[in-house]
């Protein structure tokens, strides 16, 4: 029974390594990436910290986040080149990747622009 157990465990992780290997999956390995960051800093806030279990959280796994954050892609990996566009919530750059020496086009949000302008709405739904 133990070794049916077994196989059928290593089916559901050959799938579950097969998704997070696939670009196209919602669960890709750069989503989950992203949502451990997300999470970790927004758990770092202090008024969240205070809670036992958030602040356990955050000390374990700082170290982790901080790597993740260090070997990730960021902006300073790009030389900008120039602006091509403005919008509501922030820009859009032309910009070379440093290594690869490859264009992009690179959009640049401003997160308190974008939280502002929902709240808003939210506020004039209510009336």
């Amino acid at each position: 029974m133990d070794r049916i157990d077994d196989v059928h465990r290593m089916e559901r992780l050959l799938e579950l390594e097969s998704r997070i290997s696939d670009v196209k999956s919602e669960i890709n390995i750069d989503s989950l990436l992203d949502t451990v960051q997300a999470l970790y800093l927004d758990c770092s806030h202090p008024a969240l910290r205070r809670i036992k279990n958030i602040e356990s959280y955050v000390q374990r796994y700082e170290e982790a986040a901080q790597f993740i954050e260090n070997c990730r892609m960021k902006a300073d990996d790009f030389t900008v080149i120039k602006t091509i566009g403005r919008g509501a919530f922030g820009e859009v750059q032309l910009v070379r990747h440093k290594s690869t020496k490859k264009l992009y086009a690179m959009k640049l949000l401003s997160k308190f622009e974008m939280v502002c302008v929902l709240l808003s709405f939210y506020y004039f739904s209510l009336f």
